[in-house]
């Protein structure tokens, strides 16, 4: 399961524990819970994002070192 299907299986959820009628404080530790899991899964989805494109920035400078070698070769 993919982290995206996670977060829309727990925002399913979401919806499941405010409108099925659970006690008040069940409800409240279910919505916590299921809340506190979205913002770490939406987390952990954008740092993979990032660590991404820090390769890609990482590659694009290789690239750019290797440029400016040729051309202090050609002077």
């Amino acid at each position: 399961m993919t982290k995206h299907t996670a977060i829309i299986f727990l925002s399913i959820f979401v919806i499941f524990v405010a409108l099925g009628g659970f006690p008040g404080w069940m409800r409240t530790t279910l919505l916590v819970l299921s809340g506190l899991g979205i913002a770490v899964l939406a987390y952990l989805s954008s740092v993979v994002y990032c660590s991404n494109c820090k390769k890609l920035i990482d590659d694009a400078e290789h690239a750019l070192d290797v440029g400016e070698s040729e051309e202090a070769r050609a002077q």
